[in-house]
């Protein structure tokens, strides 16, 4: 870490040192530079950043053409577009959500301008705290096709195939892709002590196990989707249909154990794990001008789950223990979201969301039995948007959100309130400050409140709490946003959390019968988050070189048994260097801790520097990357303290790594209307608690 502030230091005395030559170039050069325009400005609260054309051809995604531009406040993250505080913000293309087949089509050549919108009023953005609008050219006939290939040695791969095809009102979309993921480089040591509890009707008052763990895991992933869309000036009808495919062929792990005192008599362990799940999705989205002023949006979706999986864990010689589960999942969503303009100045909307989902569960081998659950959840919110003048917009959503839910013969039911609001103001083109202030209320999952007892090794069971309340939290955050010169960025935010009855797991001793331990969710004391983060960032020589630093300050105080001050200081970084159709790349995540599960939970990962090389020339992408230069190995550790339960363990994982991503995209006839709308399935939901 020390290190790492000391590079990045000498970096940016490296580019002032630049800056300053620049600021000495004769007035007449700088003139010409004006005369060519400002690439980011703030207009009407909507921030504005034209993307360069070595940003466009050395990018083949939403997300890598955000950090390709170096946008301030916004980052890329695993492949997505996230806020300084980690939310993932939606994209839209001109206007309209994008989804599965706009993002694998996406052509970042013809992207003309990038807009940053928080708490936008155009009913198009759906009532989206946050909006990430590119603004492409629209054609009427013609198609554009993808193949996008990634591989990572060792050892996962993703490869997707989509196109889409366009004549005249009607637009056709498709997509394939199928994933796999091996890891048979995982190891962990580690200790664990068991306090208070009985074992073969023995009462223990302390049990230690000394752990050295091997693991192999295994992933493979299929899916496809098809879509129609209708659309004219004042209307747009989309039909999807979907189905998506894992399964985990085998995984598990095998350790080396030491048990003080020696209960077993036996020092190997052998945990292994299969299941497969299958998801056919149908979909329907509309979006209707009635007037001049009033909009209509609408979806409905539909989707069904098969889930099947078989876990054994067995110690030495002993009997395993066997597990397996058989689930049916249902779920139905509908959304209605109509607009009223009741000037240039107010928008009022309306939201309702229905959610329903039925698990239907046949559990075998520890517990025998079988489990329904119903759950249903309402959202209903008004949202008032006020614009005064072009440099304010000040917004506030009330509502109310139910849930209801059956898990066997337990009933429960929960109605509470929401609110939230934010102000804008930008009183010059090259400043802006945004504040916001939410309440959020979460209800349980289905697997949280699970009530069927499983036992998952010899002296553990686990247990979810059908009576659990609600997470409840206010978020409050302030960010502002300088851009002085088209070669520098600032950008500053600050947030703050306060979360009761925080959904956590602890360890109980177990009756007499079973004996062990009994892992089981209960709600945690209050507890406080503050973040800040600041983001700087430079770019030089004609807009080839561009290097950025971001500290982050994070402090949690946590109550309760094991109440916790904690802060912590990190750092990441990046530069680079385009030369002609080449960009080099080279990163750095600082180190990263955690303080989790009401204090009782504390967590650290190595930090790690990543080196890319990019090529680009607009219709073909590569991109050849080490990851984790200087580590072979990732080291990580989590610690967990509780009453009946403690452990320390410390994890290698897969560090080093060489990854290819190949991108290749064509258009043909007139090229397409790239707002076509399609979704993939969703993540598959489960009841079962592991």
């Amino acid at each position: 870490m020390k290190w790492s502030i000391i590079i990045f230091s000498i970096l940016v005395m490296f580019c002032c040192k630049f800056a300053a030559a620049d600021d000495s170039i004769p007035s007449k050069q700088l003139k010409e530079v004006i005369v060519l325009g400002d690439n980011q400005w703030i207009e009407k609260g909507v921030m504005n950043f034209i993307p360069s054309k070595n940003a466009k051809k050395l990018s083949n995604s939403p997300a890598s053409l955000i950090k390709s531009m170096h946008l301030p406040f916004i980052k890329e993250k695993d492949g997505l577009i996230v806020s300084l505080s980690g939310e993932v913000i939606p994209i839209f293309i001109n206007g309209e959500k994008a989804d599965d087949i706009d993002l694998a089509t996406f052509w970042p050549n013809e992207v003309k301008r990038v807009q940053y919108i928080e708490h936008p009023s155009d009913p198009n953005f759906e009532g989206a705290n946050i909006a990430i609008n590119f603004i492409m050219p629209k054609y009427s006939v013609g198609g554009v096709s993808r193949i996008n290939l990634y591989q990572k040695i060792p050892n996962n791969g993703y490869y997707t195939a989509s196109s889409k095809l366009v004549y005249k009102k009607m637009t056709y979309g498709f997509l394939l892709s199928g994933n796999y993921y091996r890891d048979h480089r995982s190891k962990m040591t580690g200790e664990t002590t068991y306090s208070d509890l009985f074992y073969n009707d023995t009462k223990y008052e302390f049990i230690s196990r000394e752990e050295e763990n091997n693991s192999f895991n295994r992933e493979d992933g299929l899916r496809c989707a098809f879509n129609a869309k209708y659309a004219t000036e004042r209307s747009r009808i989309t039909h999807t249909i979907s189905f998506s495919w894992n399964r985990n062929p085998g995984s598990g792990s095998n350790s080396t154990d030491i048990w003080n005192p020696n209960l077993f008599g036996f020092s190997n362990s052998i945990s292994t794990s299969k299941s497969k799940s299958l998801s056919p999705q149908v979909m329907g989205n509309y979006y209707f001008r009635l007037a001049d002023k009033w909009h209509f949006s609408g979806i409905w979706k539909y989707s069904y789950a098969r889930n099947r999986s078989n876990t054994i864990n067995q110690l030495g010689l002993n009997v395993p223990i066997l597990n397996s589960t058989v689930e049916d999942v249902n779920n139905f969503k509908v959304t209605i979201l109509p607009s009223y303009l009741l000037s240039n100045k107010w928008l009022f909307q309306f939201k309702f969301d229905y959610n329903i989902d039925w698990f239907s569960t046949l559990y075998k081998g520890s517990a025998n039995t079988t489990q329904d659950q119903a759950r249903q959840s309402i959202l209903s919110v008004i949202k008032l948007n006020w614009n005064p003048n072009d440099h304010m917009s000040v917004s506030i959503d009330p509502g109310f959100a139910a849930s209801f839910w059956k898990v066997g013969n337990i009933k429960e039911h929960s109605i509470y309130p929401t609110i939230s609001s934010s102000i804008n103001w930008n009183p010059m083109r090259k400043f802006s400050i945004n504040g916001a202030l939410q309440f959020y209320m979460r209800p349980t999952s289905a697997s949280e409140s699970n009530p069927v007892l499983v036992q998952n090794s010899e002296l553990l069971w686990a247990l979810g709490n059908p009576y659990l309340k609600n997470l409840t939290s206010w978020d409050t955050y302030i960010h502002a946003t300088y851009l002085p010169q088209n070669w520098l960025t600032l950008s500053f935010g600050l947030g703050y959390v306060k979360t009761y009855n925080n959904i956590i797991t602890t360890y109980s001793p177990a009756p007499k019968e079973l004996g062990g331990l009994v892992k089981e969710t209960i709600n945690a004391k209050p507890s406080d988050n503050i973040r800040a983060n600041i983001e700087l960032r430079g770019t030089f020589f004609n807009d080839n070189f561009s290097i950025g630093v971001s500290p982050q300050w994070y402090y949690t105080y946590v109550r309760g048994l094991y109440h916790t001050k904690f802060n912590y200081l990190t750092l990441s970084g990046s530069a680079d260097y385009t030369i002609g159709n080449f960009r080099i790349e080279l990163s750095y995540e600082g180190p990263y801790k955690d303080v989790s599960v009401s204090g009782m939970e504390k967590s650290w990962k190595q930090d790690n520097w990543n080196f890319a090389v990019i090529y680009g020339n607009n219709n073909l992408y590569l991109d050849l990357k080490i990851e984790d230069i200087f580590n072979n190995h990732r080291k990580s550790w989590v610690q967990y303290n509780s009453p009946n339960l403690n452990y320390h363990y410390n994890y290698l994982e897969t560090g080093r790594a060489i990854s290819i991503n190949l991108t290749y995209t064509f258009g043909y006839g007139k090229k397409v209307d790239n707002r076509i709308d399609i979704t993939g399935p969703e993540s598959v939901k489960t009841s079962v608690y592991r």
